[in-house]
Protein backbone atom coordinates (compact mmCIF):
# COMPACT_ATOMS: atom_id res chain seq x y z
CA UNK A 1 0.00 0.00 0.00
CA UNK A 2 2.83 2.68 1.35
CA UNK A 3 4.53 1.84 -2.67
CA UNK A 4 0.90 2.59 -3.87
CA UNK A 5 0.48 5.68 -2.88
CA UNK A 6 3.88 6.99 -3.34
CA UNK A 7 4.01 6.25 -6.86
CA UNK A 8 0.38 7.56 -7.44
CA UNK A 9 1.69 11.04 -6.04
CA UNK A 10 4.35 10.66 -7.96
CA UNK A 11 2.52 9.99 -11.20
CA UNK A 12 0.68 12.79 -10.04
CA UNK A 13 3.70 15.33 -9.88
CA UNK A 14 5.31 13.85 -12.74
CA UNK A 15 2.16 15.10 -15.15
CA UNK A 16 0.35 18.48 -13.30
CA UNK A 17 3.93 20.58 -12.56
CA UNK A 18 1.42 22.86 -10.05
CA UNK A 19 1.48 19.86 -7.27
CA UNK A 20 4.81 20.99 -5.90
CA UNK A 21 3.71 20.21 -2.78
CA UNK A 22 2.59 16.72 -3.25
CA UNK A 23 6.19 16.33 -4.78
CA UNK A 24 8.07 17.67 -1.94
CA UNK A 25 6.08 15.31 0.41
CA UNK A 26 6.60 12.39 -1.94
CA UNK A 27 9.95 13.01 -1.64
CA UNK A 28 10.06 13.83 1.67
CA UNK A 29 8.42 10.78 2.48
CA UNK A 30 10.71 8.46 0.22
CA UNK A 31 13.55 9.51 1.60
CA UNK A 32 12.79 8.46 4.79
CA UNK A 33 11.94 5.24 4.36
CA UNK A 34 14.83 4.87 2.21
CA UNK A 35 17.27 5.98 4.49
CA UNK A 36 15.71 3.82 7.25
CA UNK A 37 16.66 0.96 4.75
CA UNK A 38 19.61 1.73 4.47
CA UNK A 39 20.44 2.09 8.00
CA UNK A 40 18.50 -1.03 8.94
CA UNK A 41 20.70 -2.52 6.36
CA UNK A 42 24.12 -1.57 7.73
CA UNK A 43 24.76 0.12 4.33
CA UNK A 44 25.17 -2.99 2.25
CA UNK A 45 22.52 -5.04 0.11
CA UNK A 46 22.91 -7.97 -1.68
CA UNK A 47 20.31 -8.79 -4.57
CA UNK A 48 19.74 -11.32 -6.95
CA UNK A 49 20.54 -10.80 -10.40
CA UNK A 50 19.81 -13.59 -13.10
CA UNK A 51 22.18 -16.26 -11.19
CA UNK A 52 24.69 -14.38 -9.34
CA UNK A 53 23.63 -12.71 -5.75
CA UNK A 54 25.20 -9.14 -6.26
CA UNK A 55 26.40 -6.97 -3.26
CA UNK A 56 26.38 -2.82 -3.80
CA UNK A 57 27.00 -0.35 -0.97
CA UNK A 58 24.17 2.10 -0.31
CA UNK A 59 24.15 5.52 1.42
CA UNK A 60 21.52 7.40 0.19
CA UNK A 61 18.09 7.38 -1.50
CA UNK A 62 18.89 6.90 -5.19
CA UNK A 63 21.54 3.95 -4.30
CA UNK A 64 18.85 2.36 -2.34
CA UNK A 65 15.72 2.49 -4.85
CA UNK A 66 18.00 1.98 -7.69
CA UNK A 67 19.60 -1.47 -5.97
CA UNK A 68 16.19 -2.38 -4.63
CA UNK A 69 14.43 -2.43 -8.29
CA UNK A 70 17.38 -1.61 -10.70
CA UNK A 71 15.68 1.12 -12.12
CA UNK A 72 13.28 -0.83 -13.48
CA UNK A 73 15.25 -2.51 -15.75
CA UNK A 74 15.76 -6.26 -14.33
CA UNK A 75 14.43 -7.86 -17.46
CA UNK A 76 17.19 -5.85 -19.77
CA UNK A 77 19.97 -6.71 -17.65
CA UNK A 78 18.98 -10.57 -17.67
CA UNK A 79 18.40 -10.83 -20.86
CA UNK A 80 21.69 -8.89 -21.29
CA UNK A 81 23.33 -11.81 -19.23
CA UNK A 82 21.28 -14.49 -20.77
CA UNK A 83 22.81 -14.34 -23.68
CA UNK A 84 26.23 -14.46 -22.17
CA UNK A 85 29.40 -17.10 -23.10
CA UNK A 86 31.82 -15.47 -20.71
CA UNK A 87 34.54 -14.78 -23.61
CA UNK A 88 33.04 -11.34 -24.14
CA UNK A 89 34.44 -7.92 -23.61
CA UNK A 90 31.68 -5.92 -23.05
CA UNK A 91 30.92 -2.08 -23.20
CA UNK A 92 28.92 -0.07 -19.75
CA UNK A 93 28.68 2.89 -21.09
CA UNK A 94 27.01 5.12 -18.46
CA UNK A 95 27.48 2.43 -15.95
CA UNK A 96 25.92 4.77 -12.97
CA UNK A 97 27.04 2.39 -9.84
CA UNK A 98 27.38 -1.20 -11.50
CA UNK A 99 24.08 -2.51 -11.54
CA UNK A 100 24.80 -3.72 -15.22
CA UNK A 101 28.49 -4.29 -14.92
CA UNK A 102 28.97 -5.86 -12.04
CA UNK A 103 26.48 -9.17 -13.30
CA UNK A 104 28.13 -8.91 -15.96
CA UNK A 105 31.55 -8.91 -14.57
CA UNK A 106 30.16 -11.70 -12.18
CA UNK A 107 29.06 -13.44 -15.23
CA UNK A 108 31.82 -13.40 -17.65
CA UNK A 109 34.83 -16.00 -17.32
CA UNK A 110 37.96 -14.93 -19.63
CA UNK A 111 36.15 -11.91 -20.69
CA UNK A 112 36.02 -8.30 -19.44
CA UNK A 113 34.02 -5.23 -18.80
CA UNK A 114 34.82 -1.87 -19.02
CA UNK A 115 32.43 0.60 -17.28
CA UNK A 116 32.45 4.07 -18.29
CA UNK A 117 31.60 6.51 -15.78
CA UNK A 118 32.41 9.82 -15.72
CA UNK A 119 30.84 11.43 -12.90
CA UNK A 120 33.39 11.18 -9.56
CA UNK A 121 30.41 10.07 -7.17
CA UNK A 122 29.04 7.09 -8.93
CA UNK A 123 32.47 6.31 -10.39
CA UNK A 124 33.54 5.50 -7.23
CA UNK A 125 30.74 3.42 -6.03
CA UNK A 126 31.00 1.99 -9.27
CA UNK A 127 34.62 0.56 -8.39
CA UNK A 128 34.03 -0.68 -5.12
CA UNK A 129 30.91 -2.50 -6.01
CA UNK A 130 32.81 -3.84 -8.44
CA UNK A 131 35.59 -5.01 -5.94
CA UNK A 132 32.77 -6.18 -3.68
CA UNK A 133 31.68 -8.66 -6.60
CA UNK A 134 34.61 -9.96 -8.65
CA UNK A 135 38.60 -10.28 -9.41
CA UNK A 136 40.26 -6.36 -10.39
CA UNK A 137 40.99 -8.78 -13.61
CA UNK A 138 37.54 -9.20 -15.04
CA UNK A 139 36.83 -5.36 -15.15
CA UNK A 140 38.60 -1.80 -16.06
CA UNK A 141 36.66 1.58 -14.71
CA UNK A 142 37.29 4.70 -17.40
CA UNK A 143 36.18 8.38 -16.34
CA UNK A 144 36.06 8.86 -20.28
CA UNK A 145 32.65 10.12 -21.49
CA UNK A 146 31.98 8.69 -24.71
CA UNK A 147 30.95 10.77 -27.90
CA UNK A 148 31.16 11.49 -31.28
CA UNK A 149 34.57 13.90 -30.69
CA UNK A 150 37.33 13.95 -28.72
CA UNK A 151 37.78 16.55 -26.53
CA UNK A 152 36.60 18.04 -23.26
CA UNK A 153 32.76 18.63 -22.46
CA UNK A 154 30.56 19.72 -19.21
CA UNK A 155 28.97 17.12 -17.15
CA UNK A 156 26.08 18.59 -15.75
CA UNK A 157 23.17 16.95 -13.81
CA UNK A 158 19.30 17.47 -13.24
CA UNK A 159 20.07 15.99 -9.37
CA UNK A 160 23.39 15.06 -7.98
CA UNK A 161 23.95 12.23 -5.21
CA UNK A 162 25.37 8.79 -5.17
CA UNK A 163 23.22 6.57 -7.36
CA UNK A 164 21.70 9.57 -9.43
CA UNK A 165 21.59 8.53 -12.98
CA UNK A 166 21.35 12.36 -14.34
CA UNK A 167 23.99 13.35 -15.49
CA UNK A 168 24.07 14.24 -19.44
CA UNK A 169 27.32 16.13 -21.66
CA UNK A 170 26.51 19.78 -22.09
CA UNK A 171 27.83 22.82 -24.05
CA UNK A 172 26.24 25.00 -20.65
CA UNK A 173 29.39 25.14 -18.11
CA UNK A 174 27.96 24.79 -15.15
CA UNK A 175 29.55 21.25 -13.88
CA UNK A 176 32.37 19.56 -13.80
CA UNK A 177 34.66 19.04 -16.92
CA UNK A 178 35.54 15.77 -18.55
CA UNK A 179 37.28 13.96 -21.37
CA UNK A 180 35.40 13.14 -24.26
CA UNK A 181 36.05 10.56 -26.91
CA UNK A 182 35.04 8.21 -29.75
CA UNK A 183 35.26 4.49 -29.31
CA UNK A 184 36.59 4.14 -32.28
CA UNK A 185 39.48 6.51 -30.62
CA UNK A 186 39.72 4.50 -28.18
CA UNK A 187 40.13 1.44 -29.65
CA UNK A 188 42.97 2.25 -32.42
CA UNK A 189 45.17 4.97 -30.32
CA UNK A 190 44.36 3.98 -26.39
CA UNK A 191 44.49 0.11 -27.81
CA UNK A 192 40.82 -0.83 -25.67
CA UNK A 193 39.57 -4.43 -26.87
CA UNK A 194 37.02 -4.23 -29.39
CA UNK A 195 33.54 -4.67 -27.65
CA UNK A 196 31.06 -7.58 -28.52
CA UNK A 197 28.26 -6.29 -26.43
CA UNK A 198 27.68 -2.97 -25.28
CA UNK A 199 25.05 -1.24 -23.55
CA UNK A 200 24.70 2.24 -23.50
CA UNK A 201 22.57 5.01 -21.03
CA UNK A 202 23.99 8.49 -21.55
CA UNK A 203 20.18 10.78 -21.12
CA UNK A 204 20.09 11.48 -24.74
CA UNK A 205 23.76 11.61 -26.32
CA UNK A 206 22.32 7.78 -27.70
CA UNK A 207 23.14 8.60 -31.13
CA UNK A 208 26.57 10.61 -30.27
CA UNK A 209 27.85 7.44 -28.49
CA UNK A 210 26.88 5.55 -32.13
CA UNK A 211 28.35 7.63 -34.16
CA UNK A 212 31.73 7.60 -31.98
CA UNK A 213 31.39 4.09 -32.49
CA UNK A 214 30.99 3.62 -36.40
CA UNK A 215 33.85 2.35 -37.18
CA UNK A 216 33.89 -1.05 -34.94
CA UNK A 217 30.39 -1.40 -34.92
CA UNK A 218 30.55 -4.30 -37.41
CA UNK A 219 32.55 -6.36 -35.01
CA UNK A 220 29.54 -5.85 -32.21
CA UNK A 221 27.36 -8.46 -31.59
CA UNK A 222 24.33 -6.80 -29.86
CA UNK A 223 23.76 -3.43 -28.47
CA UNK A 224 21.47 -2.66 -25.38
CA UNK A 225 20.20 0.60 -25.23
CA UNK A 226 18.25 3.03 -22.99
CA UNK A 227 16.41 5.54 -25.32
CA UNK A 228 15.49 9.20 -24.41
CA UNK A 229 13.23 10.54 -27.00
CA UNK A 230 12.26 13.90 -25.24
CA UNK A 231 16.64 14.24 -23.70
CA UNK A 232 17.51 13.34 -27.44
CA UNK A 233 16.62 17.04 -28.39
CA UNK A 234 19.38 18.35 -26.49
CA UNK A 235 21.91 17.02 -28.90
CA UNK A 236 19.19 17.69 -31.65
CA UNK A 237 18.29 14.11 -32.33
CA UNK A 238 15.36 11.72 -32.56
CA UNK A 239 14.55 8.58 -30.90
CA UNK A 240 13.64 7.23 -34.58
CA UNK A 241 17.45 8.63 -35.55
CA UNK A 242 19.02 6.07 -33.29
CA UNK A 243 16.77 2.99 -34.22
CA UNK A 244 17.52 4.60 -38.37
CA UNK A 245 21.38 4.46 -37.64
CA UNK A 246 20.96 0.90 -35.67
CA UNK A 247 19.17 -0.66 -38.68
CA UNK A 248 21.54 1.21 -41.56
CA UNK A 249 24.46 -0.45 -39.45
CA UNK A 250 23.04 -3.92 -40.34
CA UNK A 251 21.13 -4.86 -36.86
CA UNK A 252 17.85 -5.80 -35.92
CA UNK A 253 15.91 -4.11 -33.99
CA UNK A 254 13.82 -5.43 -30.48
CA UNK A 255 11.89 -2.80 -28.66
CA UNK A 256 11.93 -3.82 -24.93
CA UNK A 257 9.35 -1.68 -23.34
CA UNK A 258 9.45 0.91 -20.87
CA UNK A 259 11.13 0.27 -17.56
CA UNK A 260 9.15 -1.78 -14.88
CA UNK A 261 8.87 1.34 -12.52
CA UNK A 262 7.41 4.49 -12.50
CA UNK A 263 9.94 6.25 -14.67
CA UNK A 264 8.34 7.86 -17.96
CA UNK A 265 9.75 8.84 -21.19
CA UNK A 266 12.04 6.44 -21.43
CA UNK A 267 12.18 2.67 -23.29
CA UNK A 268 14.55 -0.25 -23.96
CA UNK A 269 15.75 -1.44 -27.38
CA UNK A 270 17.86 -4.33 -28.17
CA UNK A 271 19.86 -4.52 -31.59
CA UNK A 272 21.26 -7.59 -32.60
CA UNK A 273 22.92 -9.00 -35.68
Amino acid sequence: MKHRLLNTASRLTDRYNALSPLNELYWAVDTAYCLTRVALCGGLMTVRIGEEPIRFGVSTRSEYRRTTDLGGERPVIEALLAELRGSETVWDIGACIGTYTCPVASTLTTGSVVGFEPESTNRSRLRRNLERNTLTTDWTVSSIALSDHDGACTLSSEFVAAGAGHHYLSSVPNGSTVETKRGDSLIKDEGYTPPDVIKIDVQGAELCVLRGLRGVLTEVRSLYLEVHPSKCRRYGTTAEEIEAFLTKAGFSITVLGPPTNRRSGVYFVRAQR
